[in-house]
């Protein structure tokens, strides 16, 4: 009987992943075929997967400078906009040779698979009814915003976040609400966004915290809440200190662009918050962040009609009081106030300070899940026939998202993207807005030379960000410029004539912004010059490694004593 029973369960798993992996790829049906769908940050995030795997085939682990771009300058992206769970496509492309465009197509594929999972389980842990976390996770995954994410605006970053939001409100909710037992999701989650979009993860935070204040009470009435709250969130630290310690180490040694030159001002904001007519809208337009006012073609704005219409449920049901659903009435007052605070209702033009998440419209992602957690519920209080009506809702729910789909563009602006094969080479430097570029740095300058002496100019080997060259010159003082863009972790080497090694003091060059190799000693020989791990980060990963380590052990352990108990 327990065999049968067993072998009922694994098939009723399997059944639903070969569900959830049907509704994935149909979520991304547009892009199955060999066409490319303009979107405005493809080539940048395509230069990071290839970047990625070009340094795996060289056996450069782990990818910090990007050496391809900037002329082979070498770009810091990995250090500055996370990539962990890039080296996914990056190994893909690398073990199986498969195209750049066809590795992204199938990482998107991946993403929504596991959108779905954890949107499914969170929803599932929160209201503890199935038929709740499928509607949910429906509405989540089709929603609005994140089609436009992945068929208008490739913001790859912030659709991976999509996988971990929902991890956040269970975590908190497990904390605040629930059994108190699994505290450790909210720390998977803080993880996971602050390893795949830093402003999501700089906009997540408030989320929190403003949850947290309005269940203060329970918190503090109750000190197993507030411990596991507390130890919750020094494993996040944990967890998240593997990106953003060498992320501030360098922003420490040096100026960069992002700390300043590339943010917008808070009237700019302003003018890019969405107008309510465009709030409203729900279809999937293509184009830029502009008032449709302004430009016919712009792109969606908005959530979608579907979410703003099953949280308006909420006030149909029956019997509904903050002392019983009090988590319910707080995510949609919260959901509703940061969707007004993407229109032009909120006084963006005074608020300074929010000026860093550039765009208004990018704080969708909060309203968009916590419409479909209480969007969800609502539906299936008020309707009687609750199989039956959730399928139905189910239903329409994935025709209209299918008429939606089948309105997405394919290459809409052939004067950018001519053909499939030739968009690697028009992609070839794309570095988004050089946010990650030292503060006057020269990348038109190519050539290593002697400072002492620019003319003559010596040639060089380059492989990935590893330079050697030859250097015999004797007039003139050792200092030496390095084509290279200057981050802190450069190190070189001398062999000389005898076959000693000789360290090189590194550092740089104020006139470029590139790396520079000085000696006090006029010395000559083989030179090797490449990027290495500096202590600050190798400190990091080590930290972020053991915290991984703690985690996994801690859930194995707490997994066998509640086995044990049952």
């Amino acid at each position: 009987m327990e065999q049968n029973t067993r072998k009922r369960k694994i098939l009723n798993i399997i059944k639903f992943f070969v569900i959830v992996l049907a509704i994935s790829v149909f979520a991304c049906q547009p892009y199955l075929n060999n066409r490319l769908i303009y979107t405005h940050d493809l080539g940048y995030h395509l230069n990071r997967i290839i970047s990625i795997s070009q340094n795996l085939n060289i056996k450069v682990f782990p990818s910090f400078i990007h050496s391809r771009l900037l002329d082979n300058l070498g770009y810091a992206n990995s250090i500055f906009y996370p990539e962990i769970f890039l080296y996914i496509p990056a190994i893909l492309m690398s073990l199986l040779h498969l195209h750049p465009l066809t590795v992204y197509k199938i990482f998107l594929i991946m993403i929504t698979f596991f959108t779905f999972i954890t949107t499914y389980i969170s929803v599932k842990g929160i209201f503890k009814k199935k038929e709740i976390a499928w509607l949910s996770t429906l509405l989540y995954v089709f929603s609005l915003y994140r089609l436009t994410d992945i068929y208008v605006r490739g913001a790859l970053g912030e659709i991976l976040c999509f996988v971990f939001v929902p991890l956040i409100f269970y975590g908190l909710y497990e904390i605040i609400f629930g059994e108190n037992r699994k505290w450790w999701i909210i720390s998977i989650g803080l993880f996971g966004i602050a390893n795949s979009h830093v402003l999501t993860f700089i906009m997540i935070i408030p989320i929190i915290l403003v949850l947290c204040l309005f269940n203060i009470d329970r918190i503090f009435n109750d000190k197993k809440r507030f411990l596991n709250l507390f130890i919750a969130g020094i494993l996040g630290v944990v967890l998240c200190i593997g990106f953003f310690g060498p992320m501030l180490e360098q922003k420490v040694n040096d100026k960069f662009y992002v700390d300043g030159a590339s943010l917008l001002s808070s009237d700019t904001i302003k003018e890019y918050a969405t107008s309510l007519s465009m709030s409203l809208a729900s279809n999937l337009k293509s184009g830029f962040a502009l008032d449709s006012s302004a430009k016919e073609n712009s792109m969606s704005e908005g959530i979608g009609a579907i979410l703003l219409i099953c949280a308006g449920l909420i006030i149909c049901r029956k019997g509904l009081s903050y002392k019983e659903n009090r988590f319910e009435i707080q995510i949609f007052i919260l959901g509703s106030i940061v969707y007004l605070m993407t229109t032009k209702m909120f006084p963006w033009e005074k608020c300074e300070f929010l000026k860093v998440i550039q765009f208004p419209f990018r704080l969708n992602f909060i309203p968009t899940m916590c419409f479909s957690l209480i969007g969800a519920k609502s539906f299936y209080e008020i309707v009687t026939n609750k199989r039956d009506s959730i399928i139905i809702f189910s239903l329409i729910i994935l025709l209209i998202s299918g008429y939606v789909l089948s309105s997405v563009e394919l290459n809409f602006n052939s004067k950018v993207y001519k053909t499939f094969e030739d968009v690697i080479g028009i992609f070839e430097n794309q570095v988004g807005n050089l946010e990650y570029l030292p503060v006057d740095t020269d990348i038109k300058d190519l050539n290593l030379y002697n400072v002492n002496n620019k003319e003559n100019t010596i040639n060089f080997s380059q492989v990935g960000s590893k330079i050697e060259f030859e250097y015999n010159e004797d007039n003139f003082d050792f200092e030496i410029n390095i084509p290279l863009i200057y981050y802190k972790g450069y190190k070189a080497n001398l062999i000389d004539e005898n076959g000693n090694k000789i360290k090189l003091q590194v550092s740089k060059n104020n006139s470029n912004g590139h790396v520079l190799l000085k000696s006090d000693e006029n010395l000559k020989g083989k030179i090797t010059v490449e990027y290495k791990m500096t202590a600050i980060q190798g400190i990091c990963y080590c930290i972020t490694d053991l915290g991984i380590l703690f985690l996994i052990g801690y859930i194995i352990i707490d997994y066998r004593k509640r086995k044990l108990i049952q």
